[in-house]
């Protein structure tokens, strides 16, 4: 082979070796940035919740969130009432105790409503009082009793 051969495929096997170094780099720094943004965490955070049936066809539901590190206006919690399917049968909303609540604040929820036929589970979303949806940590879905 020819010098000229041997340099020209010297400096493509240079160049390939340079282009594939940097490819991986740039995966990594894209991993990267993927797990930075799936570990954000939630803007509400649910520390208990619980609904059971009570008399005349209702259901009780009862819980505890707290605030993660953005202060809130107007929390309005969502519950989604489940099929057995998982589907979606219906879904009611209530406003937490507080008007405002800070950063690390806890509140609670209360709310009495008609049993939907199927119920199961129920799921959590939060929205605050400019109808933004928030991130919820542990939403359910959680038994209905």
């Amino acid at each position: 082979m020819s010098q000229q051969k041997r340099e020209g495929v010297l400096r493509f096997t240079v160049s390939l070796a340079v282009t594939l170094d940097s490819m991986k780099f740039l995966a990594l720094i894209l991993c990267v940035c993927a797990l930075a943004v799936a570990q954000r965490r939630p803007d509400v955070q649910v520390i208990e919740a619980k609904a059971h049936r009570i008399e005349d066809g209702k259901i009780a539901l009862d819980g505890r969130v707290k605030v993660g590190d953005k202060p809130l206006k107007g929390l309005v919690i969502i519950f989604d009432f489940l099929s057995s399917e998982g589907e979606t049968l219906t879904s009611q909303k209530i406003a937490a105790d507080e008007d405002e609540l800070d950063r690390g604040e806890e509140s609670s929820f209360h709310a009495v409503t008609m049993n939907p036929p199927g119920a199961i589970r129920i799921r959590l979303r939060a929205f605050d009082s400019a109808d933004r949806q928030l991130r919820i940590g542990n939403a359910g879905p959680f038994v209905i009793e």
